[in-house]
């Protein structure tokens, strides 16, 4: 009975899954690397009723709307294939949104989605960081300008 108060306390001390602990190391990691890229990072874990952005991100002129993908090695699929039209769509959302809250216009800076893979091995340590600048675009319904 004490194991099993103790793993209930460790849990909810620790505030979250063991998911949503490796997607924020791969934040963290996909911050670090930005930042030694020459990017500053502007918002992290952006959140809107529209939708979620992980990172925003700027440098030279570009304004970069970064999705981090975090996984253990082997990844069993592609981290840039498990990003769905779905989740593409609600991140554009949050950006849109982002951008025309901040009073951004296109004449003012470009607008980008990125995504970055992080890999990490059993025990936490990063093994790989992949960046995918220009991942998808934001994609206007049919018959619209």
């Amino acid at each position: 009975m004490a194991a099993l108060v103790k793993r209930l306390l460790d849990r909810r001390n620790s505030g979250s899954s063991p998911a949503t602990r490796l997607g924020r190391m791969g934040e963290d990691e996909a911050a670090r690397y930005l930042k030694s890229q020459g990017y500053d990072i502007l918002e992290r874990n952006y959140r809107v009723k529209q939708g979620e952005i992980d990172l925003v991100a700027f440098r030279g002129g570009v304004l970069a709307f970064v999705e981090v993908r975090a996984q253990t090695q082997p990844p069993l699929i592609e981290p840039f294939e498990t990003i769905t039209r779905r989740k593409q769509r609600r991140i554009v959302k949050a950006a849109q949104t982002y951008a025309s809250l901040n009073e951004l216009e296109e004449r003012d800076v470009s607008l980008r989605f990125d995504v970055i893979s992080v890999i990490f091995d059993g025990k936490g340590r990063r093994q790989d960081i992949r960046h995918l600048e220009g991942a998808f675009e934001a994609r206007r319904p049919p018959g619209r300008p």
